[in-house]
């Protein structure tokens, strides 16, 4: 039943956030990608390896705003965040291209308890593959008045 709410919550506010971008089409499948995002973050701050298993594809690859590159095997190495670290999504915009999607928007990252959050504008790459759509690639920068 937790999870059911859970679930539930994430696509009320996947819907909500479409609700304010006009320039984005809602369909299932904007809304399925909103909610993968959510749970990647989620699984990212807890440590949830096996949910980061399922979301990221084998050939996933990061590069961090400092210009390192991170592949599957290092994400799924990555701590936790610390006690009160949090990272919300915002300003979320879902391009579904067939079986190639683009996700970007804001990650506000705070680090810990204590510290300031810093934004970062974030662009996703997903794919569809037989059993869903995976993560292949994802680019963080920081945030300043200019795009990805």
């Amino acid at each position: 039943m937790k999870h059911l709410f859970a679930f539930a919550a994430v696509g009320l506010a996947a819907t909500t956030a479409f609700a304010s971008v006009p320039s984005t089409p809602v369909t299932n499948e904007a809304i399925q990608l909103q909610m993968l995002e959510h749970q990647w973050t989620q699984a990212a701050a807890t440590g949830d390896r096996s949910m980061l298993n399922d979301l990221l594809d084998d050939k996933f690859f990061e590069v961090l705003p400092d210009g390192t590159h991170r592949s599957k095997r290092d994400l799924l190495a990555a701590a936790a965040l610390p006690p009160g670290g949090s990272q919300v999504l915002e300003d979320m915009r879902v391009q579904v291209l067939g079986d190639l999607a683009v996700v970007t928007g804001i990650n506000r990252y705070t680090p810990a308890q204590g510290y300031r959050a810093i934004e970062y504008r974030f662009a996703d790459v997903f794919i569809k593959r037989e059993d869903g759509w995976r993560v292949v690639g994802a680019r963080m920068r920081r945030k300043e008045s200019g795009g990805i």
